[in-house]
């Protein structure tokens, strides 16, 4: 995975990585992440033929072939263009979830139909609630699996990367970021002959006609605050599997599952909003086992392995999920970058349950865990 950066770091413009690699504040919530994940030891178990372990995961009755998932990455368009084709084709290729964000810049419709068995589309809820109602009627109309509402994003971030950058959509093309994409001359070919990325699936909703800077366009379109009578409603428009992502509260996640969410992704937001909060891999070791007994637990926010996605099993998430990963992928190795990156991770899953002595992703529980 790290080689796959340094080589998306020589591919993409210092604006686009900017945006794919910041955090908020000093970005010791990013750092946190990684830390946290690697404090988290495992307890071998030898003694076990483990010629073949069982890499599968079972998610809301459906069998995917790992654990582990696509995280859904905003602006996709700006690293790499029509990368959000290639990893949906990836995703249903190897039979994995892939997460596509409100905010991609290919349509929700034409990805549903490049990942019909696996594409879950990821909400954030519009303060309009038309708005709202037509987007989860688009997305079932396209065939998403499950719909995925984050709540962490009360107001529009004010990252220091993507202020000192100028990176507003529609782009200014100022003499630094002339000069940033002038370096990376593949890049601005593909996106010539692709167009610049916008929010095409907002387009309906006159969300593109100025746009200044894009935490000010979130705090202006969405809720500045996702209200349990708008998971309610939510819940009643959608007919197919409801995940929450954000939270990390035990009382938020209780209020949840009482409103009927049949799953919750543990998430910071890959350190994106509040540099203040808990790691990711912190807030799962805390949520209560009557609480996972109850929902379908999953994690995102620091995952860069499949040692990562076993730790975090072995704490109570049935799958986890990575954007910077795969976005590394593409940019740096082009169309193909996505099926390296799952590849990667599933030698990873598989050897790291043959070493543990684990012959079935399922059974992972703290029992595995040392100390």
């Amino acid at each position: 995975m790290a080689d796959l950066a340094q080589r998306a770091a020589k591919r993409i413009p210092r604006f686009a990585l900017d945006y794919l690699e910041g955090g908020i504040g000093d970005e010791s919530l990013l750092r946190r992440n990684r830390q946290d994940l690697d404090k988290v030891l495992l307890w071998p178990n030898y003694l076990q033929d483990v010629t073949r372990v069982n890499t599968q995961c079972d998610l809301f009755g459906k069998h995917y072939d790992l654990g582990f998932g696509v995280s859904p990455v905003g602006l996709g368009g700006l690293m790499w263009p029509n990368i959000e084709m290639y990893l949906a084709t990836a995703a249903q290729n190897a039979n994995i979830p892939y997460v596509l964000s409100t905010m991609s810049t290919m349509s929700m419709e034409q990805i549903a139909g490049m990942a019909p068995d696996v594409a879950w589309f990821q909400l954030y809820v519009p303060k309009d609630i038309d708005t709202m109602k037509d987007l989860i009627a688009r997305a079932d109309h396209a065939g998403f699996q499950a719909l995925v509402v984050t709540i962490d994003i009360p107001v529009g971030a004010k990252r220091d990367r993507e202020l000192k950058n100028g990176l507003n959509l529609p782009f200014r093309l100022t003499p630094k970021l002339l000069m940033q994409i002038a370096m990376r001359p593949e890049w601005a070919f593909r996106t010539l002959l692709n167009g610049a990325p916008e929010f095409v699936n907002l387009k309906p909703y006159g969300s593109n006609e100025k746009i200044e800077h894009l935490g000010e366009f979130l705090t202006s379109f969405f809720m500045c605050g996702v209200t349990p009578e708008r998971i309610k409603m939510i819940r009643q428009l959608w007919q197919g599997p409801l995940i929450i992502k954000g939270l990390q509260r035990k009382a938020d996640m209780e209020t949840v599952l009482q409103l009927g969410v049949d799953g919750i992704i543990v998430s910071n937001h890959a350190g994106r909003q509040l540099d203040a909060a808990p790691s990711s891999i912190q807030a799962l070791r805390l949520v209560p086992e009557a609480l996972k007994a109850n929902t379908t637990l999953m994690l995102d926010s620091g995952i860069r392995s499949g040692l990562d996605v076993i730790r975090a099993k072995a704490l109570g998430a049935v799958c986890s999920f990575s954007g910077r990963s795969f976005f590394y992928g593409v940019s740096g190795a082009g169309a193909d970058g996505g099926r390296q990156v799952i590849e990667i991770f599933r030698d990873e899953i598989t050897r790291t349950l043959q070493q543990i002595g684990c012959r079935d992703f399922m059974a992972l529980d703290e029992g595995w865990l040392h100390g």
